[in-house]
């Protein structure tokens, strides 16, 4: 899976989407907050670390739950990347 910040958003948005925690024409910017807009929650985060795994290749370490790595699609792509670089 390629590490391009674009491309990894595109993959969480789908996803988003393909749960229904997204409606397709919903507007979500980079830097829009997941929790302030309601796409996720905590119950909704146990499902996005296994998608993270499964689509990129990147084990979410528990101490790495927190908001500076899951709270906007800009968050996530940059958490992805630094994990798929190490």
């Amino acid at each position: 899976m390629s590490n391009d910040a674009e491309e990894i958003q595109d993959t969480l948005r789908k996803f988003f989407i393909d749960h229904a925690w997204l409606h397709p024409e919903e507007a979500l910017k980079a830097d829009d907050s997941l929790l302030e807009k309601g796409v996720i929650d905590s119950m909704a985060m146990i499902e996005l670390t296994v998608f993270i795994g499964e689509a990129f290749g990147v084990e979410v370490a528990d101490e790495d739950l927190m908001p500076e790595n899951f709270d906007s699609l800009n968050a996530i792509s940059g958490y992805i990347r630094k994990k798929q670089e190490n």
